[in-house]
């Protein structure tokens, strides 16, 4: 997969009689990958067009939106999935005024033939292009919204989800465990003080699950560890100013700030509680530990 960040308009040479698929994409969940698989699989060479910045971090001001999957973990679980092209299209406000009769005038310009969209896919300044005004300039291949136990798959039910602390059902729309990546930084060293050595991570901004206690895989130099992680602000020991997350490693000792882990979201365990002791606390991290390691 070639990969092209590039500005709206910008001519790129990738031969004639492609197919594409076009939106956010944020998680890249199965209906996501429903419609990228449809143009890998449709005879042609496939390319998928998404924007960023999400646009409402543009078009609001001082809207700070929660990503299921920031860039480069989207860019990575795009690419399993084997198109021809990615391309990334800056998004400004010059953008967000782009006409749909130019929008579509560049599509085909790129060699853009035919189109796999969603049942409600809008297009061009203020939403105005609709799927009527795409087939009447491309081959056009609707696909009728997913459901996964009744459920339908999109971004906004896997952060309701995630928000509910329902991580494995989130897992059923995503295809796969929510995950967050990120730098280790340091901490206050409190979960080495009880015996629990953690490394933190910064939400920033990702999507936030549900505060409580989760067991997780961390995936560290492409190997994968089970552990449990804190998502709260320690109540116990003395209150965080911020969201963290923080997660104990089992079976892991190496000191790895400043290096990047996966942490992968498997299960709702508890909820955060502020305890009357640090005992009280320990034994709850050793209950906590061992339910981990019998049950995943």
């Amino acid at each position: 997969m070639r990969v092209f960040k590039i500005d709206l308009g910008k001519k790129l040479n990738l031969g004639s009689n492609l197919c594409a698929t076009i939106g956010n994409f944020d998680g890249v969940h199965l209906a996501h990958q429903q419609l990228i698989n449809k143009c890998v699989n449709s005879g042609r060479k496939s390319v998928v067009i998404t924007f960023y910045p999400h646009p409402l971090t543009v078009l609001k001001t001082n809207f700070k939106y929660c990503f299921l999957t920031a860039l480069n973990w989207k860019i990575e679980i795009i690419r399993k999935l084997n198109p021809t092209y990615l391309i990334i299209v800056n998004f400004t406000r010059e953008t967000a005024i782009t006409r749909k009769d130019e929008f579509m005038k560049y599509l085909k310009d790129l060699g853009i033939t035919k189109i796999v969209c969603g049942k409600d896919t809008s297009f061009g300044y203020k939403n105005e292009g609709k799927i009527s005004d795409l087939e009447e300039n491309f081959e056009v291949e609707v696909i009728d919204d997913l459901y996964v136990n009744d459920m339908k798959v999109s971004s906004s039910n896997v952060k309701a989800l995630l928000e509910e602390g329902k991580v494995k059902e989130a897992n059923m729309l995503l295809g796969r465990c929510y995950t967050i990546e990120g730098v280790v930084v340091e901490g206050f060293h409190n979960g080495e003080k009880l015996g629990y050595r953690t490394a933190n991570l910064d939400i920033l901004g990702n999507v936030p699950p549900k505060k409580g206690v989760y067991a997780v895989n961390v995936i560290y130099n492409k190997k994968r560890y089970l552990g449990m992680c804190n998502v709260g602000f320690n109540p116990t020991i003395g209150k965080l100013d911020q969201l963290k997350l923080e997660t104990h490693i089992f079976n892991f000792d190496k000191m790895i700030y400043g290096e990047v882990i996966k942490v992968q979201f498997i299960d709702f365990i508890r909820e955060e509680v502020k305890f009357n002791s640090l005992d009280e606390l320990k034994n709850q991290l050793k209950s906590d530990k061992l339910n981990i390691n019998n049950n995943y």
